[in-house]
């Protein structure tokens, strides 16, 4: 049957149809069968010439009815539900009279009256409504609603006198299958076999374990449980014969069908030039070889995906490989692969690119090794030890070890402003960490260390447990620090008997100024409390970690074991939660019996990780893993924070820069990037508006993260094949495309509407990571390249990161300019669907290499108090700064942070203007959290921050008071002196600001009236 692409209203009609012809004399005296090739219909019509009612008591037919024999070979599984529209090709008008005689998946007969007389008519048989939020949509199908007027009906329509309908209509013939865009089409692979096909089909092989179709790689495998028509017409085969390109990565699509229960399924490729099969074997996000052995279940398809490389040298020839598709315990099935490479080169090809990226050459990023070293990214140092003395050190911060490995103390010489790393030294911990058993003595192996490149140095070390002198457990120790502040530990703890022990617990003591703020474990950044409980509840709580610390030095404590995973975050965390780790959690019949325990007394805090009672058993070991990260993570840049003004749309560039931004932030669903999270989709687009940044020097960034997937991407299906490795499993359903093409086991994620893109969420941590890293290779490359990244969210982890930081800092390098530029936005995750994560503490891993935060929408820049604000907001404590977004941010506050909205839903071109007026791009910025700042106030709810240049001084002052209140500025003469030859204040303007305050003037030492939630910016000596 033929098939081809329709334009119609989608959204009235659905995605599919057939067009059908009512001819004046369509009349045929026996049951039509009609060659459609794979695609055959069947169907009785009648043999009159001319309609006659059957009952001369119903009313006298206008129109001619016609009866059409609808060959559809539908997925979903009940179509007699399903509404059918029939519209006139001539008037665009409905039909109303319309009767369904039959309707099986394999084929649908109506009776359809032509309210136009002979000619064309729509058959638009899948119509769907959009349910749910406009952004996360539930389709579902119409259901079926009679709309034939009862006369009509019961004239042409089955009945209790004759039983079937009435004989002798004309049929109308169907011409064509549409769709409504090529992506919607359902053929070929989608059109699926008749029962009676498969009968036959599986009585020619049966017997057999499997079945196996190679497929053009344009024809993605969607189905899991139907067959294609034309694989089933056709049959399996062992030969693939196409045309390849030369230094290409071809990708041959083998579908295969179990025949029975199949276990250890893999694919063996012997080729001159080596590849592989995607679905069992390649390398791993870390860079490690992967393998694995597939299941598949009897009366399922599975899609196996193997890449050959095709020699550059190769044109003009013929390139062959043999795959082996093997199951264990079956006999094993060969396919011989022949590509005849063209003669014609593609250069893009040859240099490395991908060109069409229907061709899924882009499958073999999922084993790419970009960017796998310990080579350091800026601005960090390298990795220092002095092994005798146990101790590392990294930009800002040493780290000392006690003899059995752990950390003995953090030292910090970030000074109180954040602004560098040359204060004096700060000491977070009080005593050496420990691992705890009762009653059980450790001795220690000396430690060993190894350095792994510039950015990384680890250490291992044995432990004996003796319980009354005799050994009883053993423990191996690996650590591992990396330059920008990571400690990662594995504790393999393995009894050498059996033994019932009251605890196992990691014991951290600080003094109390040490630690006067916190966020995590259920607590939202500010003040730390003075105690808390805390037990592991993994389906409700996105809980692991908890930071503890002051401004300048501080660290995180996650607790993890091997089995750790990524989870969902962003309003799926309930779909894939936390893995609960078995030996910090112990969970027994009782429920969970480990938590954490944070007392404060005697000027001392106290932070017990513990498992609780239980059974220690011999050969079976425990992981009580943890990690480390110290904080902060390098130092801000106040004055380059200002420089770096963003705008949030792709615009005119030389209006964009005439506004007074410098950074250019390009989300998807625009016209540069339409596609959300793979903008190489329309690379060409996309470079010409960079390229046009660039020459109104302007950096252009671009939306793309790894949190979800375009279904643009031609990736997409073959991705969803790979047994949830990239795609996270979940409930299916959402948008009608994903139902139609992807059917079930997965998470619908984002939908935007004005570009018609859909989303499917990934997992966290997948060779996806090593797909993305090789993309953003590719788009930041040349002259015309990204300088940068805007993050929505993360679904990877640090060790993606890093290597996200590598890629594009080589690529700024290469072409000679600075950056990258990356920025981290979030909403607010402590919500219930989010499991109540703090989002900073959430992405603090990633923070090393952010040079930006937006959080975010719900969060509240009103009704929370500064250390909120310092902690959960500003990323000031981790070595970044912040913007803000919901609402557009409170300014005045904002400014305190050196943070401010979001342009241009917020017009920051007045504070930019004063910015670079009063020089506060090269300025020296001096917190309110900064115990050395030369401006405070006399309130203590009224903060104030400074910026010091060479002419004078700005100081932002917000108030966080209930009411008005009249404060006046205190200066430390000592502080001023220490920092700048300004002279004291005589003057103090606040300059008018348009949206932002009116132009006042104030004698020092006396008294400023601020309002709630307002503030002002103040110029001192100018």
């Amino acid at each position: 049957m033929a098939c081809g692409i329709g334009t119609w209203d989608k959204l009235l009609y659905g995605n599919h149809r057939f067009v059908v012809e009512a001819a004046a004399a369509a009349v045929e005296s026996a049951p039509a069968v009609e060659s459609t090739g794979a695609f055959e219909s069947t169907g009785a019509v009648g043999s009159a010439a001319t309609f006659e009612p059957a009952l001369t008591s119903q009313p006298a037919l206008t129109a001619q009815p016609y009866r059409i024999v609808l060959p559809w070979r539908r997925q979903d599984p009940d179509p007699a539900a399903v509404d059918i529209i029939i519209v006139s090709g001539k008037t665009g008008a409905r039909v109303r009279n319309v009767v369904v005689e039959e309707c099986t998946r394999e084929a649908g007969i109506l009776l359809f009256e032509a309210i136009d007389g002979p000619g064309i008519y729509f058959v638009y048989y899948l119509p769907y409504a959009m349910l749910g939020k406009p952004h996360y949509p539930q389709a579902g199908y119409l259901p079926r609603r009679p709309t034939a007027e009862p006369g009509w009906a019961a004239a042409v329509g089955p009945s209790a006198w004759r039983g079937a309908a009435q004989p002798g209509l004309p049929s109308a013939k169907v011409l064509r299958y549409e769709a409504a865009s090529e992506r919607d089409s359902f053929a070929p692979m989608n059109f699926t076999a008749r029962a009676d096909e498969l009968e036959q089909f599986k009585a020619r092989y049966h017997g057999g374990a499997f079945l196996v179709f190679p497929e053009d790689r344009l024809n993605p495998v969607s189905m899991r449980t139907d067959l294609p028509a034309h694989w089933v017409t056709n049959g399996p085969s062992d030969s693939f014969r196409a045309s390849a390109v030369a230094g290409e990565d071809y990708v041959v699509q083998l579908g295969l069908y179990a025949l029975k229960d199949l276990a250890g399924v893999a694919v063996d490729v012997v080729s001159s030039a080596g590849g592989h099969c995607i679905n069992s074997d390649g390398v791993d996000r870390l860079g490690r070889p992967w393998h694995r052995e597939l299941d598949v279940p009897a009366g399922t398809v599975r899609a196996l995906f193997v890449v050959l490389p095709i020699p550059r040298d190769a044109a003009g020839s013929t390139h062959s490989a043999t795959l082996t598709v093997r199951a264990a315990g079956e006999v094993a099935q060969e396919i011989e692969v022949t590509l005849e490479v063209g003669m014609e080169t593609e250069p893009d090809i040859l240099a490395g690119g991908f060109g069409d990226a229907r061709f899924l050459r882009r499958l073999a990023w999922l084993d790419s090794s970009v960017a796998q070293d310990a080579e350091l990214v800026a601005p960090f140092t390298p990795v220092t030890l002095d092994e005798p003395a146990r101790t590392l050190g990294i930009l800002g911060r040493t780290l000392g070890l006690s003899a059995s490995g752990l950390p003995a103390q953090v030292t910090s010489s970030f000074t109180g402003a954040v602004t560098s790393a040359d204060g004096p030294a700060v000491e977070l911990l009080d005593v050496p960490m420990g691992l705890d058993i009762e009653g059980i003595s450790w001795d220690f192996s000396p430690l060993t260390f190894t350095s792994e490149g510039p950015a990384r140095i680890s250490w291992c070390c044995s432990w004996t447990g003796r319980q009354d002198g005799v050994a009883a457990v053993t423990l191996e120790l690996n650590g591992v620090l990396d330059a920008d502040g990571t400690v990662e530990y594995s504790l393999r703890l393995a009894p050498g008997k059996t033994l019932d022990v009251n605890d196992v617990g990691l014991q951290l003591w600080f003094d109390e100024d040490a630690v006067p703020l916190s966020m995590g474990l259920g607590v939202p950044g500010g003040r730390r409390p003075e105690t808390l409980d805390w037990t592991w509840d993994v389906a409700a709580r996105n809980q692991d970690a908890l930071w503890l610390g002051r401004v300048n030095a501080g660290l995180q404590l996650s607790l993890r074991d091997e089995s750790y995973q990524r989870p969902l975050n962003t309003n799926f965390y309930r779909q894939k939660p936390l893995l609960e780790p078995a030996s910090w959690a112990n969970r027994q019949e009782d429920g969970v019996r480990g938590g954490v325990k944070l007392r404060t007394a005697n000027g001392k805090v106290s932070v017990r990780a513990f498992s609780g009672p239980r059974t220690l058993t011999q050969n079976e070991p425990l992981h009580f893993d943890f990690r480390l990260l110290l904080t902060p993570f390098k130092a801000i840049q106040a004055g380059k924070h200002l420089g770096k003004r963003y705008f949030h749309a792709p615009g005119n560039p030389s209006e964009i820069r005439a506004a007074g931004a410098t950074v250019v932030n390009i989300h998807h669903a625009t016209a540069p990037a339409p596609y959300i999270n793979d903008p190489l989709l329309t690379e060409d687009t996309l470079r010409r508006y960079v390229a046009q940044c660039h020459g109104e020097g302007l950096k252009a960034k671009i939306y793309n993260t790894v949190r979800e997937l375009t279904f643009h991407s031609p990736e997409l299906l073959p991705l969803l094949q790979l047994d949830h490795e990239i795609f996270s499993d979940g409930p299916g359903a959402g948008h009608i495309w994903l139902q139609e093409h992807a059917g079930c086991g997965y998470v619908s994620a984002w939908f935007a509407p004005d570009v018609e893109d859909i989303a499917v969420v990934t997992t966290g941590g997948s060779r996806w990571e090593n797909f993305y890293v090789r993309s953003l290779q590719e788009l930041a490359a040349g002259d015309d390249g990204i300088d940068g990244i805007y993050l929505d969210d993360l679904a990877f982890d640090r060790h993606a990161m890093v290597r996200v930081r590598k890629v594009l800092e080589r690529a700024c390098k290469a072409r000679g300019v600075d950056g990258p530029e990356i920025d981290l936005h979030s909403a607010n995750q402590f919500t219930a669907h989010d499991g109540y994560a703090s989002s900073a503490n959430l992405y603090m891993e990633q923070l090393p290499y952010v040079d930006r935060l937006w959080l975010g929408e719900y969060f509240d820049y009103d009704g929370t108090d500064p250390d909120y604000w310092l902690v959960e907001l500003s990323g000031i404590p981790f070595g970044l700064m912040g913007e803000m977004l919901e609402g557009g941010g409170n300014p005045w506050r904002g400014m305190v942070f050196g943070m401010t909205g979001r342009a241009p839903a917020v017009d920051n071109r007045p504070l930019w203007e004063f910015w670079a007026e009063n020089n506060l791009e090269r300025a020296r910025m001096h917190g309110f959290w900064d115990p050395h700042a030369p401006v405070r106030t006399s309130h203590p709810d009224v903060l104030a921050t400074t910026w010091l240049t060479n002419s004078g001084m700005v100081v932002a002052l917000a108030s966080w008071a209930g009411e008005t209140e009249d404060v006046t500025l205190i200066f430390d003469d000592e502080a001023l002196t220490a920092v700048t030859p300004t002279a004291p204040a005589t003057s103090m303007n606040a300059p008018a600001i348009r949206g932002f305050q009116s132009a006042m003037s104030y004698v020092p030492g006396n008294a400023i009236t601020l309002e709630p939630q307002r503030g002002l910016l103040l110029t001192i000596g100018y």
